[in-house]
């Protein structure tokens, strides 16, 4: 039986949502390849970020990189005596596999397939998805075939920098979600015993450095919320389940509100599905799957990087944005009480209408490197 060709996966830990994990479905689906995903966890051999890494995380280029455990001594930049360990284990993932070409989904994990390239000079072909509604600091190189972009304005950005334009994919971001009916999600409701007020989706746990950061913003947050009252219902993600049992001694004391916890990131789909608006720290799997359903989102920004990605999609009418957790409660309002939700829903829907995963499988399993 003659072997399927393999499509290599390369992601990191700080993969946005779940991504990989549908393209491989999606490729697994139409039965022509077979997908073989591989995290830094097995290419990789750092514990901890790097000051680098945090240059890179934070929208700065990413250049070369080697690891303190490596006997490699560098004479300059593009001279060196060995290979890191982390180009030997891609490199060897090429000669295991031999795939038609590698599919890298975060930037960490695009800058350590180029650099093994480069330096291990295989000739597979490296397709980047980029992971953001805009094109950020990065620089385009000259070992990458193929760029999926999430819109035409990173499509314009890339060829005014040089890039074929038959060379970038326009494709949107690879996160779906299945609509459920009216009657699925009045049931799913009764079923958590939600009350006829809206429900709101709140979605703060993570997104800085520390627990006690994010711990912080989200508690605070929460009581605000709190504080409105039987206006709204509250579904709220937290995965840590010690501060969940906090939240949960806190939520008791209000008896006009209905709180729910999202139990797993496995249901955090149905959750979704149910809710009337969000609010969100900026995470690209939750804001696109808010789009998919027409759910008005109001996000919290921090950092220079997710300042120019929500005025981005504030620019196109997408959400709603906020700085600090004060500003939170009165966009809700907003959305509440004005038409604001229904044109953001409206824009939204609009925006990912002809994106999806199938089609992006599509593409891979059809694209022959030239």
């Amino acid at each position: 039986m003659q072997r399927k060709p393999i499509i290599l996966i390369l992601t990191s830990h700080d993969e946005v949502g779940d991504g990989s994990k549908r393209i491989a479905a999606g490729i697994k689906k139409i039965g022509s390849h077979n997908a073989v995903i591989v995290s830094d966890d097995k290419y990789d051999t750092k514990r901890r970020a790097s000051a680098l890494d945090r240059i890179l995380d934070s929208g700065g280029e990413y250049q070369y990189f080697i690891e303190k455990k490596d006997k490699s001594v560098i004479r300059d930049k593009f001279k060196f005596k060995s290979f890191s360990k982390r180009v030997n284990r891609i490199n060897n993932l090429v000669k295991r596999f031999h795939p038609e070409f590698i599919l890298c989904m975060t930037p960490y994990a695009h800058s350590a397939c180029i650099d093994a390239k480069k330096r291990a000079r295989f000739g597979t072909k490296i397709i980047y998805m980029l992971p953001g509604f805009t094109l950020g600091k990065r620089v385009p190189d000259d070992e990458t075939s193929v760029l999926i972009v999430e819109n035409a304005d990173i499509k314009a950005d890339l060829v005014r920098e040089g890039v074929r334009s038959k060379d970038i994919m326009t494709m949107g971001l690879p996160f779906d979600i299945e609509k459920k009916s009216s009657e699925e999600v009045l049931t799913f409701k009764q079923e958590l015993g939600l009350y006829k007020s809206k429900t709101v989706l709140l979605n703060m746990d993570s997104g800085f450095a520390s627990v006690k950061q994010n711990n912080s913003r989200l508690q605070e947050l929460f009581e605000l919320m709190l504080d409105q009252g039987n206006i709204i219902n509250l579904a709220v993600v937290c995965k840590d389940q010690k501060f969940r049992q906090i939240l949960s001694g806190i939520a008791v004391r209000v008896q006009n509100m209905k709180v729910v916890f999202v139990p797993s990131a496995d249901a955090l789909d149905d959750y979704i599905s149910i809710c009337d608006m969000a609010i969100t720290r900026y995470d690209t799997s939750v804001l696109y799957k808010c789009f998919k359903l027409g759910i008005p989102t109001v996000v919290v920004e921090k950092g220079e990087r997710e300042k120019r990605e929500v005025e981005y999609l504030v620019s196109r009418g997408l959400c709603l944005p906020a700085k600090e957790n004060i500003e939170v409660v009165g966009q809700m309002y907003k959305l509440l009480q004005t038409d604001t939700a229904d044109e953001i829903s409206k824009n939204s829907k609009k925006w990912v209408e002809f994106n999806s995963v199938e089609n992006i499988c599509n593409f891979l399993v059809s694209y022959i490197g030239i």
